[in-house]
């Protein structure tokens, strides 16, 4: 399962970061539809005068600190239990039950927004958690591979504490 999220991050951060200037130079056309059906986007496209095809405008805005791919999450019980866990850690920092407990929070909710291609922000998730704890070996090989991965394709990761908060989420 490691195996499948690493080399599944791998290629949806390339092939989104390597589309992500194509989006953001393309034509809009106010004659498209969007039909969103679960997880999936269903879009019409059409030409314009010129007889070339025209893409539907993106629900975010093109950004080159973001993944094209990223997608909201509902993060809210990952974000409410560590907030729980920062609450009994902050009574005794030297319980180190309670440490633990954040740095999982952390990871938990770091491994979802990676799941979700929101790399930046997953990558806040693990430096938290590994400050807290640092011989997770599985976090430490994620963030390292968030880090690696965008060494190869060029792009600068966030500085450490300017890492982004989770994508808002909207329940329909």
């Amino acid at each position: 399962m490691k195996k499948f999220l690493i080399l599944s991050l791998a290629s949806l951060l390339s092939i989104g970061c390597n589309s992500a200037a194509q989006q953001a130079t393309m034509p809009t056309n106010a004659n498209t539809a969007t039909v969103k059906s679960n997880d999936s986007v269903i879009v019409s496209s059409h030409s314009d005068e010129a007889g070339k095809t025209v893409s539907p405008p993106s629900n975010k805005p093109a950004s080159s600190t973001e993944s094209p791919m990223a997608r909201p999450i509902d993060a809210a019980e990952m974000t409410a239990d560590i907030e729980r866990a920062e609450k009994q850690y902050r009574k005794n920092q030297k319980d180190e039950k309670a440490k633990d407990e954040l740095a999982k929070a952390y990871f938990v909710r770091a491994t979802a927004l990676t799941s979700a291609a929101q790399y930046r922000a997953a990558l806040g998730d693990y430096r938290k958690g590994l400050k807290l704890n640092p011989n997770d070996e599985d976090a430490r090989k994620m963030h390292d591979q968030i880090l690696s991965i965008f060494k190869s394709i060029g792009r600068e990761p966030p500085k450490e504490g300017e890492e982004p908060k989770p994508l808002p989420f909207v329940k329909q």
